[in-house]
């Protein structure tokens, strides 16, 4: 029998977690009962897989001192980002100086500019829809009159290549995307996967963003980075009955060319990203409510003057002292369900040009690729799990969440905490209020829910206990 399900009751998340996707984000506010429950006030908290910044934000919220790490650089772009002090009305004056400059470029007005049919005034075209790989309608909401309206089209307009600078990176060896696909999309270059409308008015914005000065250079290449994913040839067009022709998602954790998509309308959505429900604006007004103002090293520096550090680097090789951590919070990989790296090369193609520091360096990632790669992605955690309990306190917790519809998955994680050397000395499982992109394969409830495994240096074992449930919960 399963014990302690749903100990914690997930809640909204505020608009600053919002504001950028990232594959697999955590309950904001489990995170954080579960940083009060382990650890007092000052004590600090650790994350060796920072990803999305949660334990960075949440440890600041309950007045503890995080230390996380992560090789993808949005982690520490993120807590970069929040830690800015913004002049609101500055960064609008900068955001719309950007606009208009992409306004008056004469390939937006003859791909993205039509004459409303109600009222008969120019208006911007959010979108176009194709079936079957041919475009069929355009749809937009005109800024005079408010109606929203599709319409029939048999052709886009050609439009003049710019010259700014554009995304160069080989995805072709990625897991993320098949032979068939690339082709589709027209070559192994990142570039392809955009329209190239959509990429010549997306350089341009990201050119106007880059002669900002900072901090508003940094703030509006957040919401840039928003906009890149929804403006891709992998974003479907949602079905008549949702009545909803103006928007679309990046769905599946994948790189997929869509037959049926709509391609979007680059400026609409930086403007989205900017004054949206989850843009950036309404993410900072969030910010200024739920965390205090922090500064940041990203270095290793204790010191009275900051809140917290963030590195940007391998976790296997960090060196912090030895016992000076109070609580390990984490959310590993899972095996191979999400190809983290791979997946957010769309955004960091862009973040490593604006921003070099920022290097995208997919060889250290832990990820299971393919059954070659699994003996190292278990000698790879125990590293990890090595260095935490090295720099863990003796009666300190190490917390991770895990969770895998493979039973290969769960025997690798497993394998990893045994070989460590540290004990599972309790676990329970926790619902999701939303479900996470490990459903997208799932065949039972079990994607819907993650566990929540604490480790120990000392205390009775139950991993045979775990392994039980969970087997049995697939089926084994």
């Amino acid at each position: 029998m399963e014990k302690n399900e749903n100990r914690y009751l997930e809640t909204t998340r505020p608009a600053m977690y919002r504001a950028l996707k990232y594959w697999g984000k955590k309950p904001h506010n489990i995170w954080n009962e579960i940083i009060c429950e382990y650890s007092k006030p000052m004590d600090i908290i650790f994350d060796p897989f920072a990803g999305s910044g949660l334990t960075f934000f949440e440890s600041i919220k309950a007045g503890r001192f995080p230390i996380v790490s992560d090789i993808n650089p949005l982690t520490n772009f993120l807590v970069d980002v929040y830690s800015s002090s913004i002049d609101y009305r500055e960064l609008n004056n900068y955001f719309d100086k950007i606009t208009k400059s992409v306004c008056s470029i004469k390939t937006y007005k003859d791909t993205y500019l039509c004459k409303c049919k109600k009222c008969g005034n120019e208006t911007d075209i959010y979108n176009y829809l194709f079936e079957k790989d041919v475009c069929t309608k355009i749809s937009y909401k005109c800024k005079h009159c408010g109606a929203t309206i599709s319409e029939p089209i048999n052709h886009i307009p050609e439009c003049e290549e710019l010259k700014f600078w554009l995304p160069n990176y080989d995805i072709s060896n990625f897991q993320t995307i098949c032979k068939s696909t690339l082709e589709r999309f027209g070559g192994a270059d990142i570039k392809n996967i955009w329209p190239k409308n959509a990429l010549q008015i997306l350089s341009a914005i990201f050119h106007y963003i880059s002669i900002t000065p900072e901090p508003y250079r940094k703030v509006l290449t957040f919401a840039f980075l928003q906009t890149v994913h929804l403006t891709t040839k992998m974003c479907a067009a949602r079905s008549e009955k949702t009545n909803r022709p103006l928007s679309t998602s990046w769905g599946r954790p994948a790189y997929m060319y869509l037959k049926n998509r709509l391609e979007q309308n680059p400026l609409i959505q930086f403007k989205r990203a900017f004054s949206g429900p989850n843009g950036i604006v309404n993410a900072f007004n969030s910010r200024d409510t739920y965390l205090k103002p922090y500064k940041y090293s990203s270095e290793v520096l204790f010191s009275n003057s900051i809140s917290g550090i963030s590195l940007y680097g391998d976790a296997k090789s960090l060196q912090l002292p030895e016992k000076s951590v109070d609580l390990i919070i984490t959310d590993p990989p899972y095996g191979n369900i999400i190809q983290y790296g791979e997946l957010c090369v769309i955004w960091n193609v862009w973040l490593t040009k604006m921003y070099p520091q920022y290097r995208i360096d997919l060889t250290d990632e832990i990820i299971v690729k393919d059954e070659n790669s699994e003996n190292k992605y278990v000698l790879d955690m125990v590293s990890v799990f090595n260095v935490c309990k090295t720099i863990l306190k003796d009666k300190g917790k190490c917390i991770l969440t895990f969770n895998s519809n493979r039973i290969k998955d769960w025997e690798l994680i497993l394998t990893s905490i045994k070989n460590s050397g540290f004990n599972i000395v309790d676990y329970f499982s926790q619902n999701n209020l939303r479900s996470s992109e490990a459903n997208v394969a799932a065949k039972t409830g079990q994607a819907i829910s993650d566990y929540y495994i604490i480790l120990s240096k000392s205390g009775r074992d139950k991993s045979d206990n775990l392994k039980q449930i969970v087997f049995s919960k697939l089926g084994v």
